[in-house]
């Protein structure tokens, strides 16, 4: 049922929501206290007679999910448990219109709507937040052979938010596509409260067992004023690939292992180990004044790469070489993530002032065996391995303020600044006998980027009628950004410094209709941008007289969507959907005009549209099905050194699909659940050109899960098995060593079967 417009922001709720707590009822979206009988007990299914509503901030206020004119899925924390939801990898693909290309920890791509042109090189097009903390775009692939983002474990976790197309007004840049938001829970100033969970489970095949256990602490220091908040967690997952280098050698190996490269047999490899704690404290200075500090700490080591290669007869084998440092491990990555933030919330009764900022400090190492392609230096199969770190500092602040006022008319107004700092090398270093090692270095890659960020944006709403409201949104930005590259070549340095300056404005316009209580009808154009860079001046394009652009503009996107949302059944069914056009223009690309002049320009021009659907129902009190899906399909508009016109961008599938069944009943008096999870994924390639030689399609796949629980009051229990049918799928499909004919992917994990057990006071 949709639900009058709630302009109240959530964070300013907090204190509101503590007291009713205290005495055993919920806050209302509208902050006021919600009475017993009219409260969700989601736990129990004699309460679960519709379907529950979801509240969501996607738009810098408090909202229902289906009052929120917008293309967003949202799982709130029970879904998450249920689900045995631990990261981006398990949801992701779950959702339409979405794709995730995983290769590893924190090696990942987020894919909205198919706006891609590289996933496996280019800069995120989705824009990623922990709380208010951007966490997209950590390292990117020019220097380490790969991007990434912040995939920090969810616990202790509210709610995730997955808004689907640009985000440009609200969210700026980087969110191109979409924006994906992992809101924790914040800290409760009434009651002690607290959980312990322990998992064990056992992965097939080249797997063996993985382990888990979390802890979470709330604490009144001050009742009604104070409250801290923490959380611990550590998950030890084995690898479920086997290096067989050894047993199963190529020609080139014997070369490799004559100059002291490493040949051996290896399970376990890819295991992964993800640490990490996090603190907040929440401080009720005043009836109107909410202060919350918090700081998160993540650590990952990877041992071994997780990938597999396609011409091996096993499933999950792989054939790498140890070319490190003699006497060194295997390859690995290390990841540290370190966030503060400070969020400072004023309610002045007519809106609600926000300062929201946040320092993040990330640092990764990676190394990995480059035997395979020193073929392209003259030097075949030789020991050498790549060095690869990446440091990035981050700073955000925002500064909002949102309305709420009792006319026709609201707002936001906002003033955003980033100040940003990476630094990456990837040196190509010997691993093999002292005695052979050349007198030069291979190759080396030293970058540092500062980039200053300062954007205003706003939005402004204006009831038309009961009915009918419309939303006019713009923002403003301007940023510059200086890089200092050392480059060289067998010991020959070569070194550039480029300088850029840029500002812009995006817009948004959003018409939405209600037409009866249980229906919104929505239709909204909007645009976003990804920041650009500079470039250096080729000599070789001053000689062929074609000048270097000095630098690569941002690229854009523009986006006309049309939307339902509906309630039908008295609550008991929802079915959203979206139509979609979106068209991306400024692609960067490589122009070769004449000769040895080679530089990037903003040449490249896709578009993108489909269609997207969700539908939750409940069949009965005890049954629940939810049901997605969605078909895509983007393309080039025109040629380019990326591709030809009409051929499919890359990364994400056309078609997408999952069904979740949850059953509620007693057992042996104790409240239990049943579900079950399914998920298709299409057939996809991570590179727009499908016919080179090497280049092998991903997706096709489907993954069943289930699980069984039991909830003994303080203790619940579950059983459950990821991957139930032990499908094989392929989630990426390496494209940069793939056009050498070395055929790298990643599957999904194994057949996964394991116990949960959770205590909560």
């Amino acid at each position: 049922m949709i639900k009058p417009k709630i302009e109240q922001n959530l964070l300013s709720n907090n204190f509101i929501k503590a007291m009713c707590c205290s005495t055993l009822l919920m806050a209302g979206p509208d902050g006021n206290c919600l009475t017993k009988d009219k409260q969700s007990k989601p736990a129990s299914k004699e309460n679960r007679t519709v379907i529950e509503e979801v509240y969501v901030t996607a738009t810098k206020r408090n909202t229902s999910l289906q009052d929120t004119a917008m293309a967003i899925s949202a799982l709130d924390e029970l879904a998450i448990e249920r689900r045995g939801l631990t990261g981006m990898d398990d949801y992701l693909r779950t959702l339409p219109g979405v794709s995730m290309q995983d290769r590893g920890a924190s090696q990942n791509s987020i894919v909205m709507r198919g706006l891609s042109a590289d996933p496996q090189e280019d800069s995120s097009t989705t824009g990623i937040y922990f709380g208010e903390a951007l966490i997209s775009d950590l390292f990117s692939a020019s220097n380490l052979g790969s991007a990434g983002n912040g995939d920090i474990k969810l616990v202790d976790i509210e709610r995730i938010e997955v808004l689907r197309g640009p985000q440009g007004t609200l969210y700026g840049s980087g969110s191109m596509a979409g924006t994906l938001r992992i809101i924790p829970n914040s800290p409760n100033a009434q009651h002690v409260e607290g959980k312990l969970a322990l998992r064990y489970s056992q992965t097939a095949h080249e797997g063996d067992d993985n382990a888990m256990i979390q802890a979470v602490i709330n604490i009144p220091v001050v009742e009604n004023q104070l409250a801290v908040r923490a959380v611990a967690y550590q998950y030890e997952n084995s690898g479920y690939i086997k290096n067989v280098a050894a047993s199963q050698p190529v020609a080139g190996i014997a070369t490799t292992t004559a100059l002291g490269g490493v040949a051996r047999d290896s399970d376990d490899i890819g295991n992964d180990s993800y640490t990490g704690f996090r603190v907040a404290a929440l401080w009720h200075a005043t009836s109107n004044l909410d202060v919350t500090v918090s700081y998160l700490q993540q650590d990952i080591e990877q041992e071994g790469t997780p990938e597999v290669n396609l011409d091996l007869a096993g499933q999950y084998q792989q054939r790498r070489i140890n070319t490190g440092p003699q006497g060194s491990r295997y390859e690995f990555l290390e990841n540290d993530i370190d966030i503060t933030s400070l969020l400072v919330e004023y309610d002045f009764e007519w809106g609600n002032l926000t300062s929201a900022s946040s320092w993040m400090g990330y640092q990764s190492a990676l190394q990995t065996d480059l035997s395979h392609i020193t073929v392209f230096f003259g030097l075949p199969n030789q020991p050498f391995y790549s060095d690869g770190a990446s440091e990035t500092d981050l700073f955000t602040e925002e500064l909002r303020f949102s309305s709420k006022l009792d006319g026709a008319i609201q707002f936001i107004v906002a003033i955003y600044y980033e100040d940003r700092e990476l630094k990456q090398s990837s040196p190509w270093l010997w691993g093999g006998e002292p005695a052979q090692e050349p007198s030069f270095q291979l190759s080396d890659v030293d970058v540092t980027v500062d980039t200053e960020q300062k954007a205003l944006f706003g939005e402004i709403s204006y009831d038309i009628s009961d009915q009918l409201t419309v939303t006019l949104g713009g923002r403003h930005f301007d940023y510059d950004s200086g890089e200092d590259r050392t480059l060289s070549f067998f010991g020959i340095p070569s070194v550039t410094k480029t300088a850029i300056e840029e500002s812009g404005q995006t817009y948004k316009v959003n018409l939405s209709y209600v037409p009866n209580e249980s229906t919104l009808v929505y239709g909204e154009w909007a645009e976003g941008f990804r920041l650009g860079s500079g470039q250096a001046e080729s000599a070789n394009c001053i000689v062929e007289g074609f000048p270097t652009p000095s630098q690569v503009d941002s690229d854009t996107s523009e986006n006309i969507e049309l939307g339902v949302k509906t309630s039908v059944a008295d609550d008991r069914v929802t079915l959203n959907t979206a139509l979609y056009h979106v068209d991306w223009e400024g692609i960067p690309v490589t122009v070769n005009p004449a000769g040895a002049c080679v530089y990037i320009a903003n040449a490249g021009k896709a578009k993108s549209q489909g269609i997207e659907l969700e539908l939750r129902a409940r069949l009965t009190d005890s049954l629940q099905v939810d049901l997605s899906a969605s078909y895509g399909e983007s393309t080039l508009e025109e040629n380019s050194s990326i591709g030809s016109k009409g051929d499919n961008l890359p990364g994400s599938a056309d078609v997408n699909a999952s069904m979740g069944i949850e059953y509620l009943f007693t057992l042996a008096g104790y409240d239990s659940f049943a579900r079950l999870d399914y998920l298709y994924v299409g057939e996809h390639y991570n590179s727009v050109n499908e016919d080179e030689a090497g280049s092998l399609p991903a997706g096709d796949f489907s993954q069943v899960n289930i699980k069984l629980g039991v909830d003994f009051s303080q203790v619940a229990v579950d059983l459950f098995v990821n991957n139930v049918t032990d499908d094989n799928g392929l989630t990426w499909v390496d494209s940069v060593n793939g056009a050498i004919g070395v055929n790298r992917a990643t599957r999904i994990r194994p057949r996964t079967v394991g116990l949960n057990v959770n205590y909560q006071f």
